[in-house]
């Protein structure tokens, strides 16, 4: 019967990893099929098969939060796997072999083998702690590059944990942990981790140890499992799914990275998923750990951190809600947010900063708003409460003292009256105080976009009953203005006390870039801050002076499916981008394209090229015209790593790059982040350095 057992195990492990040799314990996962299976503990999101034949971290997030743990062999003394051809340098050393991990503990050790260095990091409560190294050893090998084998082999004796790393079958060097502090225990697991966001598929992981004394138990949380934002008194259900696994578990929760925990449940059944109440404990560093009631094992931890955020207040008084002042007698809009309540609420209003009140409305629909006579009540501590009708919850009061007076100004707007954003096509109330109808019958309205140096007509007569809808036009401004006066002579009159912003709904950016004279293949990103969906749209790019020539355009990102026609006139690209399936970008924030340019030879290093948008047209998914805001970029002609721009990379650099680093000399120039950011994550850090080191030394 155990013989049986086991044969049924071992036969349906061959069928899901690949080619496996049990006879000398040896495991091979080519990853030709189109998932990794329950072999492997990973985040789903991060660790993917890719073309049915690589494994790849396909995770947003640059860092090493994600990694990999390969369950059929216990014990491994040996690990290894080869770096694709498809991938590059930088992917071939973004990437490290774990080995002696418990699952139990989750603890373990990293190998790295990172350019110039090999490091032994521990892995403490499921983290990878980078910034701890128990040992260090130089290199004897050239850096790893793509198609190379990287394997670990591991022993353990008096003199402590022991790891040898080989590249291509030859000993590259040796770290020890001395001390033996993690991974003493049975069943200890290998595996991998691949840095996010390179260029470092894997195939042929390789393992040698024991097979597994019985079927593999396993538990993998599903959610939280890194990433989210879940509100403290929500309500959420803890998912997680198991393996040859039946008993009760146990739930708890950390709030500091899984330095310790809370018990959310001490016994629940092991159903997959627990209906759970998030606690009042704001924290971005939380995570789940589910296990065994009986002895801990299995058990498994949040692959990342989440984060428990504040309850968000559901309704929230706008105005007035601190600073105003109201005359009697005058009609005002009291407006109020509610995102989830929608029942009918109360108003009232306090005239002693908030300790007693009195009944304004004590029922109105929660629309927002309502119209509001404002009384004969004189008082500088003036607050308005808004709460539930039922039960007084939600409530929300003015965050400060407004006033009551009785004596109006000749006249003064109050909307807008400074720091508002109003969206070009919107409508939006333009309002103010002042004499009555009776002295004032009728008011022309002006805006400027200029404080108030030049004005434009918006009505040259209306009635003075307070407000009026302003369609808001096409002009995008940070120095905005609305005037109201007298529309027969003009007084009296008043203007915005500070000024307003009109924005548009679609903000169009180049961002900068940077490439040596001569070289090809430099990639400017086309970014976009869309606040309604995008069905097409097209710009043309100028480069002055002309040093650049656009050799291909590709959609990214949102419109990664989106449909790229471009023309070049040797001084500009204009590209042209729509769905013909009729999808659209949706909103948020990102690159929708990116261009490829050569460089001219004769371009001056330490010079730039202006990167200009014009001929822009944007249309919503409606098909409707808008009016986009435009940010122009620069492309500077650098040497990649000459900081100081002397036209060669040398120790000067390599000091000015750590002064970056450590934040121990000026700022960064904009000059010297395009020169110094080799890797292109938008800073110049410690693996910028240590490129710029490598090509000096």
């Amino acid at each position: 019967m155990k013989l049986g057992k086991h044969f049924l195990i071992l036969m349906l492990l061959f069928l899901v990893a690949g080619v496996r040799v049990y006879g000398q314990t040896t495991v091979v996962d080519n990853f030709n099929r189109a998932s990794l299976g329950t072999d492997w503990v990973v985040d789903p999101t991060a660790y993917q098969i890719v073309s049915n034949s690589m494994l790849d971290n396909v995770s947003t997030e640059a860092g090493w939060n994600y990694y990999a743990i390969f369950l059929p062999i216990v014990d491994p003394t040996e690990v290894s796997y080869k770096w694709d051809l498809s991938g590059d340098i930088e992917g071939a050393n973004s990437g490290g072999i774990i080995m002696r991990y418990d699952r139990t503990l989750h603890n373990g050790y990293f190998v790295l083998r990172r350019y110039g260095n090999i490091d032994l990091h521990p892995i403490i409560s499921g983290i990878i702690k980078r910034d701890v190294v128990i040992n260090s050893a130089a290199p004897s090998l050239p850096n790893p590059k793509p198609g190379d084998v990287l394997k670990v082999v591991g022993s353990s004796d008096g003199t402590g944990h022991i790891f040898k790393v080989y590249i291509n079958g030859t000993l590259d060097g040796t770290v020890k942990d001395a001390s033996k502090l993690y991974g003493n225990g049975s069943n200890l697991h290998g595996g991998l981790a691949l840095y996010g966001q390179r260029n470092n598929n894997i195939d042929d992981y390789t393992t040698k140890g024991n097979v597994p004394p019985g079927p593999i138990e396993s538990i993998t949380i599903s959610s939280p499992n890194g990433g989210e934002t879940w509100y403290a008194n929500s309500s959420h259900n803890i998912l997680w799914t198991s393996l040859n696994f039946t008993g009760n578990v146990k739930i708890e929760l950390s709030t500091n990275g899984g330095t310790s925990y809370t018990t959310i449940a001490a016994s629940v059944a092991n159903t997959g998923s627990y209906a759970w109440t998030v606690p009042n404990s704001p924290s971005t560093t939380c995570r789940i750990r589910i296990s065994d009631v009986v002895d801990n094992n299995p058990t498994d931890i949040s692959n990342a951190n989440f984060t428990i955020a504040p309850e968000p207040i559901d309704l929230v008084v706008t105005y007035p809600n601190g600073g105003e002042i109201l005359y009697s007698s005058s009609i005002e809009t009291i407006s109020w947010t509610s995102t989830v309540y929608t029942g009918n609420v109360k108003i009232e209003l306090s005239l002693d900063g908030g300790i007693t009140y009195s009944v304004v409305t004590a029922s109105t629909p929660n629309n927002g708003s309502y119209s509001w006579t404002v009384p004969a009540s004189y008082s500088t501590q003036c607050r308005i409460r808004i709460s539930d009708t039922v039960d007084g919850d939600p409530v929300d009061v003015s965050n400060a003292d407004f006033e009551i007076s009785d004596v109006p100004p000749d006249l003064q707007v109050l909307s807008p009256n400074g720091a508002e954003n109003w969206i070009i096509g919107t409508q939006q109330e333009i309002r103010w105080t002042g004499p009555g109808s009776s002295t004032l019958p009728y008011v022309r309205i002006d805006y400027s976009i200029d404080d108030g140096a030049t004005w434009t007509t918006i009505i040259t007569s209306t009635e003075n009953d307070g407000s009026f809808m302003w369609t808001v036009p096409g002009q995008i401004t940070t120095h905005g203005r609305v005037r109201v006066q007298d529309a027969s002579d003009g007084l009296p009159s008043d203007i915005s006390d500070n000024p307003f912003s009109i924005s548009a709904l679609v903000h169009l950016k180049v961002n900068d870039s940077s490439g040596q004279p001569g070289s090809t293949n430099n990639l400017v990103t086309i970014w976009m801050d869309n606040l309604t969906n995008v069905r097409g749209v097209s710009f043309r790019v100028t480069d002055n002076p002309n040093n650049l020539t656009a050799a291909n355009v590709v959609a990214v990102g949102r419109a990664s499916g989106f449909t790229v026609t471009r023309a070049e006139n040797g001084t500009s690209v204009f590209v042209f981008m729509v769905h013909m399936s009729g999808g659209i970008i949706p909103v948020g924030a990102g690159p929708i394209a990116q261009i490829s340019y050569d460089v001219a030879s004769g371009a001056t290093v330490g010079s730039f090229s202006d990167m200009a948008l014009s001929e822009v047209t944007v249309a919503d998914a409606n098909s409707n015209l808008v009016v986009p805001e435009l940010t122009n970029g620069k492309f500077y002609f650098v040497i990649k790593g000459d900081l100081d721009k002397n036209s060669v990379v040398d120790i000067n650099d390599i000091n000015r790059a750590a002064e970056i680093v450590m934040k121990t000399g000026t700022p960064m120039t904009p000059y010297e982040l395009m020169a110094g950011d080799l890797d292109n994550d938008g800073d110049v850090d410690l693996f910028d350095l240590l490129v710029i080191f490598d090509l000096v030394y």
